[in-house]
C-alpha cells in the first residue's frame, strides 16, 4: 500500500540548545532547534510546541501534553511512557525507534504521521483522527483504538496481538504484513480490510467460523 506521508520540514542544521535553556525560557516552545539527551520532567513543560524541531535521546515520560501542537518534528530514541497526548494536533512528525509504552492519544488528530520501530503497547487512541498514517515495526500489544477515524493508513510489519478494534472501520487499512495472536474486533468494521490468506483463517476463527478443507 502507498500512501503519501509528507515528511517533517527541518532546516539543515536546527540551533543546538541545552536542557537548562528550555526550563528558563518562558514560552517553552521548541521552534527550529535541536534538543538531545535531556529529561523533561513534569514541572518543566506546561505544554508541549514544537515547529521544525529535532529531540533525540531524551525522556518526556510521565508528562501531562494534553492539547500538544506539533508541526515539522521528528523524535528520535525517546521515552514517552504514560505520556497524556490527549487533543493533541500533530501535523508532519515521526516518532523513531521511541517508547510509549502507555501513551494516550485521545481525541487526537495526527497527519502526515510516522512510527517507526516504536513501542506503543497499551496505548490508546479514542475518538482520534488519523489521517496519512504510517506505522512501520512497530508494536501495539494490548493496545486500545474505540471510535477511530482511519484515512490512508497502513500498518507494516507491526505487531497487533490483542489490541482493541472498537467502533473503528478497517475498511481500506492494509494489515496483511503484520502480525496478531488474536484481535477484539467487530464484524462490520472488518469489512474491506486487506489481509494475508494466513490471517483470513485467523480472522474466521475469531469470528466463530470452522475452516475446512477440501
Amino acid at each position: 500500500m502507498d500512501i503519501n506521508i509528507k515528511q517533517p520540514k527541518i532546516i539543515p542544521e536546527p540551533e543546538r540548545v541545552t536542557y537548562k535553556s528550555v526550563q528558563e525560557d518562558e514560552d517553552q516552545i521548541f521552534d527550529g532547534v535541536e534538543i538531545i539527551d535531556a529529561r523533561f520532567r513534569a514541572e518543566d513543560l506546561r505544554r508541549l510546541i514544537s515547529y521544525g524541531s529535532v529531540i533525540r535521546d531524551s525522556n518526556l515520560s510521565d508528562n501531562e501534553f494534553d492539547g500538544a501542537d506539533l508541526t515539522d518534528t521528528l523524535f528520535i530514541n525517546c521515552d514517552f511512557s504514560n505520556t497524556d497526548f490527549s487533543k493533541a494536533s500533530m501535523h508532519r512528525v515521526e516518532f523513531i525507534n521511541c517508547k510509549m509504552t502507555g501513551v494516550n492519544f485521545d481525541e487526537s488528530v495526527m497527519k502526515h504521521i510516522k512510527f517507526h520501530e516504536s513501542l506503543l503497547n497499551f496505548s490508546g487512541f479514542h475518538e482520534s483522527k488519523l489521517e496519512n498514517v504510517s506505522f512501520e515495526d512497530t508494536r501495539f500489544v494490548t493496545a486500545d483504538f474505540f471510535n477511530v477515524k482511519f484515512k490512508n493508513i497502513e500498518f507494516e510489519k507491526c505487531d497487533l496481538s490483542e489490541s482493541r478494534f472498537i467502533d473503528t472501520s478497517l475498511a481500506g487499512v492494509d494489515i496483511s504484513t503484520s502480525h496478531f495472536e488474536s484481535l477484539s474486533i467487530k464484524r462490520e468494521d472488518l469489512a474491506g480490510c486487506i489481509v494475508s490468506s494466513l490471517q483470513a483463517v485467523q480472522m474466521a476463527a475469531l469470528m466463530g467460523l470452522v475452516v475446512k478443507d477440501e
